[in-house]
C-alpha cells in the first residue's frame, strides 16, 4: 500500500511540474522556501518632462515608479540594483553612477508590500536616459555580480 501511495504522490507531483510554465519552474538547486524569482522591469525613459524637483528636498530631481515585487522582505533581506543607459549611447551603468559634476542614485523601499523605487539627480540640467531595476529575493542572491550588466544580462537571458 505505501508503495502505491508512494507512486501516486510521485507521479502527481511530475504532473504538476510538467504543467508549469518554464518561468514558474524552480529547480531543486534553486529551491529554498519560496520562488526564488528575479524580476526585471522594461527600460523606462526618463527625460526632462518626467523629472520633478522633490517637495521635502528642492535640491533634487526625482522620479518614482510602483513595482509591487519590491516587497517587505526583499528590502529586509533581498536586494534591487538599478542600471542607466544614455540616450545617446549603449552603455549600462550600474546606479549610483556621476558624470562630472552630476549624479543619479535611486532608492526603493515598500510599505504594506507596496514597492516603490525612485531615482534622484542634483538639480540643475537633468541626464536624460533609460532606466531599468532588477528585484532578487533573498533565496535568489547567489554568486553573480548584481552590479555588472552584462553579468545580470547573461544570468537572466535578457534581451534588449
Amino acid at each position: 500500500m505505501k508503495f502505491l501511495l508512494t507512486i501516486v504522490l510521485v507521479a502527481s507531483q511530475l504532473i504538476m511540474i510538467a504543467c508549469q510554465p518554464d518561468s514558474e519552474i524552480v529547480l531543486p538547486s534553486q529551491a529554498v522556501a519560496t520562488n526564488p524569482k528575479v524580476t526585471v522591469s522594461d527600460w523606462v525613459t526618463i527625460d526632462a518632462s518626467v523629472w520633478a524637483a522633490s517637495p521635502k528636498a528642492p535640491q533634487l530631481h526625482m522620479a518614482g515608479f510602483v513595482d509591487s515585487c519590491v516587497t517587505n522582505s526583499v528590502v529586509e533581506s533581498g536586494l534591487v540594483v538599478a542600471f542607466y543607459r544614455h540616450s545617446s549611447g549603449e552603455a549600462v551603468y550600474a546606479l549610483p553612477i556621476s558624470f562630472g559634476k552630476q549624479s543619479i542614485s535611486f532608492t526603493y523601499y515598500a510599505m504594506n508590500d507596496k514597492g516603490i523605487i525612485s531615482f534622484q539627480q542634483k538639480a540643475g540640467e537633468t541626464i536624460d536616459g533609460d532606466f531599468r531595476w532588477v528585484v532578487v529575493p533573498k533565496e535568489a542572491a547567489k554568486q553573480v555580480d548584481w552590479t555588472n550588466y552584462d553579468a545580470v544580462k547573461q544570468e537572466l537571458g535578457l534581451t534588449e
